[in-house]
């Protein structure tokens, strides 16, 4: 009952922003299975994109989320104990979708379709990038998600948060080692190179949350390691609709 409580509290907060988050449209690509499914993946060549750096503002946060077909939520700050301030944003994109490719689903006649997206149908993935130089060497947790599906009642405090980049790549191989597609990983951080290319080298962080299907009131905050100090983010704020 607590708990419910509590995500009543963020779905109070979050309803204020008024909007709503919807997957971006995308076009299936053919596929097979296998090491067919294989040569398919391999034939797509990933778009180049130049490295991003240090985030130095929220444009170029908001600018990155949708570069990455992810909705930007409300802008947040962090206290750290170093006494600087930094703002962060956070943001969500809901499946069938992968950051940086579009859609990952392949389908041939007579043969098993393949969802090899990040992001598969009922699920969010959460992005966070906070604006300024953090430390990225060591452990990427300390960031969370809370989330309430209005329409199932559904929800959880604390879904924890890793790189953005690790989430989605590990996620993609997933999918297609569970699919029989050979040298999953490899094939995976191969298609996944426009978005690793893009991400900015510190900071930015993402996690995958099964929502199931509904509208989704979101709350993004924790902390992220800047040098030897901590940085304690207040909540980023956004309404998703996973389908």
């Amino acid at each position: 009952m607590k708990i419910r409580l509590a995500l009543a509290a963020v779905a109070a907060s979050a309803a204020l922003l008024g909007g709503s988050i919807g997957a971006p449209v995308a076009q299936a690509a053919p596929a097979n299975n296998g090491a067919a499914a294989k040569a398919a993946l391999d034939s797509i060549q990933p778009q180049p994109n130049d490295a991003a750096g240090v985030i130095d503002g929220i444009a170029a946060a908001n600018a990155l989320l949708n570069q990455l077909g992810i909705t930007p939520f409300t802008p947040t700050i962090g206290a750290c104990t170093d006494f600087s301030f930094p703002l962060a944003l956070g943001g969500a994109v809901a499946g069938p979708y992968t950051p940086g490719i579009g859609d990952l689903t392949y389908d041939l006649p007579l043969l098993p379709e393949i969802d090899a997206n990040a992001v598969k149908k009922g699920e969010i993935l959460y992005g966070f990038v906070p604006v300024g130089a953090f430390d990225d060497s060591g452990n990427k947790k300390g960031m969370s998600v809370a989330w309430f599906n209005v329409n199932t009642f559904q929800g959880s405090l604390s879904e924890p948060m890793d790189g953005l980049g690790e989430t989605v790549v590990k996620a993609v191989a997933k999918r297609l080692n569970a699919a029989g597609v050979p040298a999953a990983n490899a094939v995976a951080e191969t298609l996944l190179l426009p978005l690793t290319n893009v991400l900015p080298s510190n900071g930015a962080r993402g996690g995958l949350v099964d929502t199931g299907s509904g509208t989704v009131l979101s709350a993004i905050y924790g902390t992220v390691k800047k040098g030897d100090a901590t940085c304690y983010f207040f909540p980023s704020l956004g309404i998703a609709t996973a389908k």
